[in-house]
């Protein structure tokens, strides 16, 4: 009577192991493309606005009839900033108040003296005396109140990109968070895909693409970490 091969009974659950992997590659990302592309072809503006910040417009980019993945990449995590923006936004608004009362009082000590200055700017007319010397003063008020302007204007930028995608990825309609106030980390990873593209008129043509997904977490919410959804946050065309 022959002996059973052992060696065939360590490859078999190898090669199971291969064909699983391959099946569950890309599964959750097929399975949220999937559903961004059948919401983009009927304008289903709700189930879009849960899963993504970036449309796939059938007027503009086609229809989505199939696709494929053709890889995922690694997943990059980094700190969560918006708890930090938010604390510096607000430091930003109050030195910005703060500045107005000084520059409306300058203003108002002032109000002869300006007017002659911005009539003689219009006629570009040069200034002598005292009215050149509060010229220059007025000027450097004026430049820095762009300079406050465009400070809370870049950090008020970075929080109105960032918080949608913290919102849609975390929060809970029936128990919402102020998700300003904690601390968490942002994962996210590209999935490169082919796919059979129609547009509104013309034939379907092959292309490819590559969406970032993103997935927050937030850090100590009611004492435990809150897992975010994934969400699409970015596309680019990859021809």
């Amino acid at each position: 009577m022959s002996r059973p091969d052992s060696n065939r009974w360590l490859i078999i659950p190898a090669l199971l192991l291969a064909v699983v992997a391959v099946a569950c590659a890309g599964g959750e990302e097929k399975t949220l493309l999937s559903s961004y592309f059948r919401a983009s072809k009927v304008a289903d503006n709700m189930t879009l606005a849960n899963i993504a910040t970036v449309a796939f417009d059938p007027n503009a980019d086609g229809q989505m009839q199939t696709f494929s993945i053709l890889s995922v990449s690694e997943e990059k995590v980094t700190p969560l900033e918006l708890k930090a923006k938010a604390a510096e936004l607000k430091a930003a608004v109050d030195d910005e108040k703060a500045f107005s009362e000084k520059k409306k009082a300058f203003q108002e000590a002032n109000t002869d003296a300006i007017e002659r200055i911005l009539k003689a700017e219009q006629k570009n007319q040069t200034l002598k005396g005292k009215d050149a010397e509060l010229e220059k003063e007025w000027t450097k008020w004026r430049e820095e109140t762009a300079v406050h302007a465009k400070k809370v204007s870049e950090v008020r930028k970075v929080l109105t990109v960032a918080q949608p995608i913290v919102e849609i990825s975390c929060q809970d309609q029936r128990n919402p968070i102020d998700v300003q106030a904690y601390e968490g980390e942002v994962a996210s990873k590209d999935v490169a895909i082919e796919g059979n593209v129609k547009p509104v008129t013309g034939d379907s043509a092959t292309k490819k693409f590559v969406f970032t997904l993103q997935r927050v977490t937030l850090k100590g919410v009611n004492g435990k970490d809150v897992v975010g959804r994934w969400v699409i946050t970015d596309r680019k065309d990859a021809q």
